[in-house]
């Protein structure tokens, strides 16, 4: 071990090796780069990464917002600018534990195991039919009212119920019905877009969600086939369909939570 005393006028401090070097050439064991970056365009989505094989390097640049780099930062707490550079390097080196100077390239590229250490992995569709069923209810239920209490909850699950002749995929996913997949009838690939959203709802109690739904399936639905927030709306004097279908069924209307739900009797 080699012993450094450091003098500053009247102070004597006695470090180590590591601690001197910790302190006076703290940028060279980082071994974070210091000159001018060359950027990369890159299209890569949290998606590609989990899905397709595409890996993330030091100097990739993405202006997408749904783009992986975009939604690392947002999960790091950094500037989201879709650039990987300097201080996104940085940040994934001391979040994930990893030795910069041992990397190649100083580069930390990440896959689908950087991705799941950063809490981003993507989420496998179901394939049995029912389970698929539970996912895309939950994550309508998220996207209407995360926060919402189980009654409430179980008031919006049973406006869906009533509303289904069949398929209560089909319900929720037709246009203008729930307003949280408005985004889902305009894109082009409808898999990646449910894939990407219900994994940014594991943040949201996406897991919770789908054990509620998963109980609601063996309960009889409340005889509710429309709802609505009244801070939105103005029920009384507004010419939406929604405001008119309240005024002409309020007899069977009640507050639940934030939302008033009711029954119509033009919808069987």
């Amino acid at each position: 071990m080699v012993i450094f005393i450091v003098n500053d006028f009247f102070m004597r401090i006695i470090i180590t090796e590591n601690q001197y070097t910790r302190l006076f050439e703290q940028e060279e064991v980082k071994c974070v780069p210091t000159g001018d970056t060359t950027y990369r365009d890159v299209d890569i989505s949290v998606y590609d990464v989990m899905n397709n094989g595409a890996i993330l390097n030091y100097g990739d640049y993405d202006p997408k917002d749904m783009g992986a780099i975009k939604r690392i930062q947002k999960k790091l707490g950094i500037k989201i600018d879709g650039f990987y550079g300097p201080t996104m390097l940085e940040t994934l080196s001391t979040t994930l534990g990893i030795d910069l100077c041992k990397q190649k390239d100083n580069d930390i590229p990440i896959g689908p195991k950087g991705l799941t250490k950063l809490g981003l992995f993507d989420t496998t569709l179901p394939e049995d039919k029912d389970e698929y069923t539970n996912y895309i209810l939950a994550s309508t239920l998220v996207g209407e009212c995360n926060r919402c209490t189980k009654e409430e909850l179980f008031a919006i699950y049973s406006t869906i119920k009533h509303r289904s002749k069949g398929s209560l995929v089909d319900v929720v996913l037709k246009p203008k019905q729930y307003s949280t997949w408005n985004k889902y009838n305009s894109v082009d690939d409808k898999k990646e877009y449910l894939i990407t959203r219900i994994s940014e709802q594991k943040r949201k109690g996406f897991d919770e969600m789908l054990s509620l739904v998963r109980g609601f399936k063996n309960k009889s639905p409340l005889k509710y086939n429309h709802y609505v927030n009244p801070t939105i709306v103005d029920l009384e004097n507004s010419k939406r369909s929604i405001a008119q279908s309240y005024r002409n069924n309020k007899e069977s209307s009640k507050q639940i939570g934030n939302h008033l739900f009711w029954w119509d009797k033009r919808h069987k």
